[in-house]
C-alpha cells in the first residue's frame, strides 16, 4: 500500500476507532466497572490483559476484533454496541465533512 492510501485509510477509520473508544468507556462508566474490574473479568475467561494495558488499548483503540468482542460481552451490552458505536461514527463522519 503506498503512503498516499494509508493516510486515507487512517483518515476514513478515525470515525470508526473515536466512536470504540467512547462507546467502551461510556459502557464502563455506566456499569461502574474499572480497568482492574474488566481485566479480572476478562481473566475468568481465559483472556490475560493488565489494566494499564487495557487502558492504553481502549484509549488508542488499538485492540483485535477478538479482545474488542470479549470486552462487549463482559460488559453485556451486546445488543446494543454495534447500532451505537455506527451511529456515533456516521455523525462523525457528517461533522468532518462540512
Amino acid at each position: 500500500m503506498d503512503p498516499k492510501q494509508s493516510v486515507e485509510n487512517h483518515r476514513a477509520l478515525t470515525p470508526y476507532k473515536q466512536a470504540i473508544a467512547r462507546y467502551v468507556r461510556a459502557s464502563m462508566a455506566l456499569k461502574n466497572v474499572r480497568y482492574n474490574d474488566l481485566a479480572g473479568a476478562l481473566a475468568e475467561r481465559g483472556i490475560t490483559v493488565t489494566p494499564e494495558n487495557l487502558r492504553s488499548k481502549v484509549s488508542k483503540c488499538m485492540f483485535s476484533a477478538d479482545l474488542f468482542v470479549a470486552i462487549i460481552d463482559v460488559l453485556g451490552v451486546e445488543d446494543t454496541a454495534m447500532p451505537d458505536i455506527l451511529k456515533q461514527a456516521r455523525e462523525t463522519s457528517r461533522k468532518d465533512e462540512y
